[in-house]
């Protein structure tokens, strides 16, 4: 089962993985300007820990913005620069070097052995229909594509209303009861889906 996590330690994490990221920011600058977002920037409060097994990880979207090298149809390109970025400085915090999964970029940070943190980064991108792009890997045609994610058009937007609203403590319960659906399932959905999942419940 999920739970929240203990403030301190989401705190001292969070720096960490900020100061990779800014450091990741800095390295690729010849090739893009981009926004970073914790999922749902300011609700850190979502952050979860499987309580089985004391894993944890945070999720940040990095939002593409300035495109300076013409790479946004090239998103195998992107993806490559993104990696080597990472792993000229996970070591340095004590991560692993960078794997490429479906989906994100994960860095794992091990305590004794065992799997304790990963750092998950999605890449993405804002279509002219508002809705954002996210770069996955497609199994069928076994290369990188820009992927729709429905219903994502100006969520922050939402969920500033929700919480304006008052609805912030039933959003927070609503969104832990979905992510252990998800557990249950084994679906492998993402946080930041959840979180959208959870928005769109609550913002009719």
């Amino acid at each position: 089962m999920y739970s929240y996590i203990d403030i301190d330690e989401r705190k001292k994490l969070t720096e960490i993985c900020e100061e990779i990221l800014f450091s990741v920011q800095d390295s690729v600058r010849e090739y893009f300007t981009f926004d970073l977002r914790l999922i749902g920037s300011g609700i850190k409060k979502l952050v979860t820990k499987n309580g089985d097994t004391g894993y944890f990880d945070l999720d940040y979207n990095i939002i593409l913005k300035k495109d300076k090298m013409n790479l946004l149809s090239n998103p195998d390109k992107i993806r490559q620069v993104f990696i080597d970025a990472f792993n000229e400085f996970n070591p340095q915090y004590g991560f692993k070097y960078a794997q490429d999964s479906t989906s994100v970029i994960t860095s794992k940070l091990q305590y004794k052995n065992q799997l304790y943190f990963s750092l998950d980064v999605a890449i993405m991108k804002e279509g002219n229909n508002g809705n954002y792009y996210k770069l996955i890997f497609d199994k069928s045609s076994s290369r990188y594509i820009w992927n729709e994610v429905k219903q994502s058009k100006d969520y922050m937007t939402k969920f500033k209303t929700i919480k304006d609203k008052g609805y912030w403590p039933q959003f927070k319960n609503r969104y832990l009861e979905l992510k252990n659906m998800h557990l249950r399932r084994n679906d492998g959905i993402k946080s930041f889906s959840i979180f959208l999942e959870t928005i769109n419940e609550f913002y009719k």
